[in-house]
């Protein structure tokens, strides 16, 4: 990857997510100069993701294709977007040379048009504004437990879950929250049914189980924690339900 510049607002409270317009903004070949990302950079970055055989890594602004092709080399599948023609048809010479072509592609396209549901591991180079406007669709796109990871650069209001330093460069990374947001109707094992509150914004979390204040939530991608009146509850958030061992929730419109 390369530096390079190539929109739904995740601001959650009671059910509330306001929604910005995704607006194109394709990059042009001369706005940033190609500044390639180091190697250890690369597979520090890739380490830091945890990216596993099997899965879609995307790379947005993706230079001369180093880490989609570095993704293919650990057994992932990679797709490279770069607006640049050249560094396109250098990436896919490289991949060819070194018989990746079966799982890294390049693709010349707009980072905000490109799709990113399916990725697991999205990677950037990019400029704080530019990482600014993409973190809408960062989180409305991808899916959640899917993990960002950005070199140089953070998101602005998006705290990261990890920060390093790799080879003298600042690399964070970001797990991609499930809405959790908004009012559910909680039933337990037998039967009894509460109100649950939940306050969000990105990954933090607050809330109350029948008005009175839970304790110890963390939201990690999909999967939920919470303590309330002294038994502990976990379960892995839907779009409409959360669904725990002994207990569910259904989303309250």
């Amino acid at each position: 990857m390369a530096l390079s510049l190539t929109r739904r607002t995740f601001l959650l409270g009671t059910g509330c997510i306001l929604i910005a317009p995704v607006t194109a903004h394709a990059a042009k070949e001369a706005d940033v100069p190609y500044v390639p990302t180091p190697i250890e950079v690369v597979e520090g970055m890739l380490d830091m993701a945890g990216l596993r055989a099997g899965e879609r890594l995307i790379d947005l602004g993706s230079g001369d294709g180093r880490i989609p092709r570095a993704a293919a080399r650990r057994s992932a599948t990679a797709l490279g977007v770069e607006i640049d023609a050249g560094l396109v048809a250098r990436a896919r010479s490289l991949t060819r040379l070194e018989g990746l072509e079966e799982r890294a592609r390049f693709v010349r396209d707009d980072l905000f048009t490109v799709s990113l549901r399916d990725a697991d591991v999205v990677t950037l180079y990019l400029l704080p504004d530019v990482n600014e406007r993409l973190k809408p669709k960062l989180l409305s796109e991808m899916k959640p437990g899917a993990r960002v990871i950005s070199h140089a650069f953070d998101m602005g209001d998006w705290p990261p879950d990890e920060r390093r330093e790799i080879a003298d460069k600042h690399v964070f990374r970001w797990t991609v929250p499930a809405v959790a947001g908004g009012e559910w109707r909680l039933i337990r094992a037998d039967g009894s049914a509460a109100a649950l509150v939940i306050e969000q914004r990105y990954s933090d979390v607050s809330g109350t189980l029948d008005g009175r204040d839970i304790h110890d939530p963390e939201l990690v991608g999909a999967e939920f924690h919470f303590v309330a009146d002294g038994a502990a509850y976990r379960g892995k958030v839907g779009d409409r339900t959360i669904t725990g061992g002994d207990w569910s929730a259904e989303r309250i419109d």
